[in-house]
């Protein structure tokens, strides 16, 4: 009866540690609402506080720093002559979390020309030269008086443009929005 027990106990215990699953998440928060969590396995991309983008899969989630099994695609020619790419493994690097400046978004993710501000910058930039050319075509002077007004709004458009561009970024900075976490 207690040879029974003992390898029922053995075995119970076996099966805990060989199914167990790690009980760590890292998670990105947009003002304190989880927007994308990574657990073992899952390939993540962020800057590194060196401003070096690291892509990888996460090896191991600690208490406060994670494991990253980096690796990079190097493109290459093929024996045909055309582009391909090769993976490269660059070993695992060991980092904590409060050395993530930022996250990337996803491939999928849609960026509006409204958003990103190219459709400000873009006109007022045409704007402003085309301005230019139609005074030089019709031998005005490009700087009269009655036209600064609208060369300046041009530049405003272009400048605000630049503003928005640099309020949407294509990528997640932590810091006053977003914020990353283990749980």
């Amino acid at each position: 009866m207690k040879k029974i027990l003992l390898l029922q106990s053995v075995l119970l215990l076996t099966c805990l540690t060989i199914f167990a699953q790690s009980d760590r998440v890292l998670v990105l928060k947009d003002r304190n609402i989880v927007v994308k969590n990574f657990t073992v396995g899952n390939y993540i991309n962020f800057e590194f506080s060196n401003s070096q983008w690291i892509t990888g899969y996460i090896s191991r989630i600690k208490a406060d720093s994670i494991d990253v099994k980096q690796f990079a695609l190097q493109p290459t020619l093929t024996v045909w002559g055309t582009k391909d790419f090769d993976t490269i493994k660059l070993g695992t690097l060991i980092l904590g979390i409060d050395e993530i400046k930022a996250f990337a978004k996803e491939s999928n993710q849609y960026t509006s020309v409204f958003n990103n501000g190219a459709l400000l910058q873009t006109g007022g930039a045409g704007y402003v030269v085309l301005n230019m050319v139609n005074s030089i075509i019709r031998k005005d002077p490009v700087f009269d008086s009655s036209n600064l007004p609208k060369i300046g709004a041009g530049i405003g458009a272009w400048i605000l443009g630049k503003i928005q561009a640099k309020k949407n970024p294509n990528y997640r900075p932590i810091g006053k929005r977003y914020s990353v976490a283990i749980i």
